[in-house]
């Protein structure tokens, strides 16, 4: 009996794994732009292409759909949602707030092997943008703000505004994508961030903290234009020069 409750289990874990794992990849390239927004997907092609069975990708198909990553339209299909500007706007506002706040309890924690890491962090940044490799250089801005929200013991914080971050990375995700805007400068940011936390500068956290932050959407005009079919509730303002 034993034995027959030890299948069970372990198949019951199976089953989550594979759950999880047609999640996770079908999320990532959404959030990575491999599905790019309006583009109609299928559960059969998913399926094939991540060699994954139909009903754990049908049920993740469920899951990133309550994420607002895509839209199920009876009688026509599924489609890739358009990245909506509003929740962006919203998400920059809310991170732009905590994560100063989050800068400034790492500068009290950092250490001289966190900033270390951090240094190697930024070294392969630099070869991303060498390689312009933007699902990298993307990753690697991830690791490099997560790495503060460690030091600051501010895990589960991160954790929490994955969700709400998820429309304002992809609008993130698709500025590496134009020909034309400077990932240095993204680059430049970070280093001067890393170096004002390290020599506990508090006035220049806060300072660099925002201004980098407000960066994040600081080129939405030009891509409003080039990608007009992938956004939604856009406003008048964001296709001005105005900041928000």
């Amino acid at each position: 009996m034993r034995g027959n409750q030890g299948g069970v289990v372990e198949m019951q874990q199976m089953t989550k794994n594979m759950r999880n794992e047609a999640y996770s990849e079908l999320r990532y390239r959404i959030m990575h732009n491999k599905f790019i927004p309006g583009q109609k997907i299928s559960e059969k092609t998913i399926s094939e292409e991540l060699g994954i069975g139909r009903t754990p990708v049908r049920e993740a198909i469920i899951r990133i759909e309550r994420d607002g990553l895509i839209d199920v339209i009876p009688q026509s299909g599924t489609y890739i949602s358009q990245i909506d500007m509003e929740k962006a706007k919203d998400a920059r506002f809310v991170r732009q707030n905590v994560e100063v706040e989050i800068m400034l309890e790492a500068t009290a924690k950092m250490t001289d092997a966190a900033y270390r890491e951090q240094k190697v962090n930024l070294r392969e940044q630099a070869v991303a943008i060498q390689k312009e490799d933007p699902d990298t250089f993307f990753d690697l801005d991830e690791a490099f703000h997560r790495r503060f929200y460690t030091i600051a013991d501010r895990d589960n914080i991160w954790d929490w505004l994955q969700t709400v971050n998820m429309q304002l990375n992809r609008f993130r995700w698709i500025r590496l994508k134009v020909n034309g805007l400077n990932w240095q400068t993204i680059l430049q940011q970070h280093e001067s961030l890393l170096d004002v936390v390290y020599r506990r500068d508090l006035e220049d956290v806060r300072f660099q903290t925002t201004a980098h932050l407000r960066l994040m959407l600081q080129e939405r005009k030009y891509l409003l234009d080039k990608f007009p079919g992938y956004f939604m509730n856009v406003s008048p303002s964001d296709k001005t020069d105005l900041d928000i």
